[in-house]
């Protein structure tokens, strides 16, 4: 099990990689009708993928299997984020020796900005 310091490292390492200057890009408004309208269509195409049989009606059976998928979805995520920090430690950990100092992480910051 990895210590509470490398996990929180690790978290730290996974956020500055998979997070890009995009995702803090500056909000613009947004009308109410245009946030209804946008969710609208979400929960619309949402429930056609749910109701697979196309009879406008989500039944039992449907939304267990749609329950299925999320929580599939969701575990192979996990497994691949999981896949990317174990890579991450391995480019980070330069020594070798399975922790990850201060100076590590500081090494592969700066090997980032280039």
């Amino acid at each position: 099990m990895l210590p509470i310091t490398m996990r929180f490292f690790t978290f730290i390492l996974v956020t500055i990689t998979l997070f890009s200057n995009d995702v803090f890009a500056e909000f613009k408004e947004i009308s109410k009708k245009e946030f209804l309208d946008s969710n609208l269509k979400a929960l619309e195409k949402r429930f056609d993928q749910i109701d697979t049989n196309k009879d406008q009606k989500i039944d039992a059976k449907e939304n267990e299997a749609w329950r299925q998928k999320v929580i599939k979805a969701r575990k192979e995520r996990a497994a691949a984020i999981q896949k990317q920090q174990a890579e991450i430690r391995k480019k980070v950990d330069i020594n070798k020796d399975g922790k990850i100092s201060k100076e590590e992480i500081e090494i592969y910051k700066k090997n980032q900005k280039n």
